[in-house]
């Protein structure tokens, strides 16, 4: 799995990432989308909410969950400096039962900045 973050809003302390697989194309072939993921930073660490989609996760057994999650909080934590301590909770959700409301209109889409990691 080749992870790449791609930041879709950013507040002074909280930050919002789409997480995609560079290594897995999907029916566009376009990288593959396995969640998002929203942290929260604080003095103490970093708290959050992975998103991650069942049918990429399903088969993970919780040691290789924790793995990606770990790499998934290496990407905050040493380039931006921000503690190393976190607390993260995971849900899995399917991609149909996904819904977005909003009355913003879509303008972020341009402005999103993008990480990579491999494992």
């Amino acid at each position: 799995m080749k992870l790449q973050l791609k930041r879709i809003v950013r507040t002074l302390q909280s930050e919002q990432y789409v997480l995609f697989d560079l290594d897995q194309l999907d029916e566009e072939s376009l990288p593959l989308s396995l969640g998002k993921v929203d942290l929260h930073y604080t003095a103490e660490g970093t708290y959050g909410t992975l998103l991650l989609w069942r049918v990429y996760f399903a088969h993970f057994s919780d040691e290789a969950l924790r793995l990606f999650v770990q790499e998934v909080m290496d990407e905050f934590s040493a380039p931006m400096g921000v503690p190393g301590e976190f607390l993260i909770e995971c849900v899995f959700a399917d991609e149909q039962d996904y819904k977005v409301y909003s009355n913003m209109l879509d303008t972020r889409e341009d402005a999103g900045e993008v990480s990579s990691a491999e494992s």
